[in-house]
């Protein structure tokens, strides 16, 4: 009994971390995240951020305008995105 209730606990806490990165730069307003910016794939169209709120790496899709914009920076963003029917996340503006 006393591990089943240790795994809910377990499992409880893994559901509400979860469930706030997702909520993650809510404050920043719908379809909106701020964060460091750590990596830029030119080839891939995609550059990284580590949210602010969570901490946790974001992926966007972008063009290669944005792409070429974020060339050589270092510092904090703020994207727009749309989110895709496949769950990729598309970058449609970035604020320095």
């Amino acid at each position: 009994m006393y591990q089943q209730n240790i795994l809910s606990g377990i499992l409880l806490a893994g559901a509400l971390f979860a469930s706030s990165a997702a909520l993650a730069c809510e404050s920043m307003g719908p379809a909106t995240h701020m964060g460091q910016l750590m990596s830029v794939d030119a080839g891939k169209h995609t550059f990284t951020i580590r949210d602010a709120e969570s901490s946790s790496p974001i992926t966007f899709i972008a063009t290669q305008e944005i792409i070429t914009g974020l060339k050589g920076f270092a510092g904090s963003l703020m994207v727009n995105y749309e989110e895709s029917d496949d769950g990729d996340l598309n970058a449609v503006g970035v604020t320095f």
